[in-house]
């Protein structure tokens, strides 16, 4: 065999290795125009606040419309209204790219129904029917009863009901804070208090619906133990993800989601090979350990010059808060601003601050720090491009603080000024 041939050869392999794997054809139809007719299908964790392009976005014609993935992998997609997204509330639908076609039924406010042709998706459906019947019928009979305007008085006490209609009346913009505050801390205490919110009839739905729930993270596991599919994979990097924000809610029972970690490390770690979920899982599980008295992960970002670098070597020998930012983000503004007096009070005593925002473009960046008058320096994740967000657990939050020691031991993961300073002062030496 000649070069020429040889080379031929190779150039011909590169070729089909560039091809993409796997390609889906999508056909949906929209049962509703009340949430106007664009969609949203992209894969499954995409930020649309960070990451957002022209080919996510799907305009329906009449009522239907289609769209074609083609990747390398079988991936998970999701698809969902545009609008309805932006309520912060919507309904959204999974489906596995892979080479089949799919089905896609949009509603105005239920589940989206998925049919796939696809190994993978029929596996999925098994499950999904077992669901239903078991869990998500009996649920939703019993929320069309607690959620019946003509039948509220039967489930709910008066008192509440009063509570709710001056909530839903309120025009937030034009009232006195003072105001708004008390009522939102009346309806907290309802919240908190369901014998004060329901009625004896209403508060037996509402349990008996909680025991039915209770039930469904357990029959998921146990599922996914027994009929192990690509699926189950990201069953398990969403597991972890629960775990990581378990903290935010009192009371939260890890034991339903800790069994995930042990039967991926036991049964499914090989499963699928060369999927880059491993590598997610692996991220994630990662970043579900960076807790204090734990060493802090090491990861690139671009510097100030462009260059992509370890985060290590910005923060060596100093006491550092590793502040992930965003200029959409509201409360994490608000943290970082909370931290200016306390950087001002010990940058010449051995601490810095490393901060890093998440965003879609430079001068949003820019202008926001400029705004809040930050006196360090914002380094820029510009479109997810280091999944910096990923490997530090934030995910789709918009954003997250870490104060790591000297040594890149975590010293805390709050975004509380008062009591970072306290530790800080106390990694600094300073009584």
């Amino acid at each position: 065999m000649n070069k020429k041939t040889i080379i031929t050869i190779l150039l011909a392999l590169i070729a089909v290795a560039g091809q993409a794997q796997v390609k889906c054809h999508v056909e949906g139809t929209l049962e509703t125009d009340a949430w106007g007719d664009e969609v949203i299908i992209c894969e499954a964790g995409t930020d649309l606040r960070v990451v957002d392009e022209p080919r996510f976005h799907v305009k329906a014609k009449d009522g239907h419309f289609t769209y074609d993935i083609e990747t390398d992998f079988p991936r998970l997609y999701v698809v969902f209204f545009l609008k309805q997204q932006e309520t912060g509330n919507w309904f959204q639908g999974e489906f596995l790219a892979e080479n089949c076609n799919v089905n896609v039924t949009m509603y105005e406010d239920k589940r989206v129904r998925i049919v796939s042709s696809g190994e993978e998706g029929r596996k999925h459906a098994v499950k999904d029917s077992i669901e239903d019947v078991r869990f998500w019928n009996p649920v939703e009979e019993i929320d069309n009863k607690l959620e019946n305007p003509d039948r509220m008085a039967e489930f709910y006490k008066a008192d509440f009901i009063s509570t709710i209609a001056k909530v839903r009346a309120m025009n937030v913009d034009s009232l006195p804070k003072a105001y708004v505050d008390s009522v939102r801390q009346v309806v907290d205490h309802y919240m908190r208090n369901e014998s004060e919110q329901y009625t004896t009839l209403g508060l037996q739905l509402k349990q008996r619906r909680d025991s039915i729930t209770a039930g469904l993270v357990p029959f998921r596991f146990a599922y996914d133990a027994e009929c192990p599919m690509l699926w189950t994979l990201y069953d398990v990097c969403d597991a972890i993800q629960v775990l990581k924000r378990a903290d935010n809610y009192a009371n939260f029972d890890k034991s339903q989601f800790e069994p995930y970690l042990t039967l991926y490390h036991d049964k499914l770690a090989n499963y699928y090979p060369g999927h880059p979920i491993h590598e997610q899982i692996a991220t994630a599980e990662a970043a579900y350990r960076l807790q204090p008295g734990k060493p802090y992960t090491d990861y690139t970002v671009r510097n100030t010059d462009g260059h992509l670098v370890p985060i290590s070597t910005l923060t060596k020998g100093k006491v550092a808060l590793i502040d992930l930012w965003a200029s959409w983000c509201g409360p994490c503004r608000r943290h970082s601003k909370a931290m200016i007096p306390v950087y001002e009070k010990y940058k010449d005593k051995g601490f810095t601050v490393v901060a890093i925002a998440r965003e879609r473009k430079r001068e949003d960046m820019e202008n926001a720090a400029r705004k809040d008058g930050y006196p360090w320096t914002s380094l820029l994740e510009l479109n997810d491009e280091n999944g910096v967000w990923r490997k530090n657990g934030a995910d789709n939050a918009g954003g997250a603080m870490y104060l790591i020691d000297r040594d890149g031991t975590i010293l805390s993961t709050s975004t509380d000024a008062e009591e970072l300073e306290t530790l800080i002062k106390k990694a600094l030496n300073i009584e």
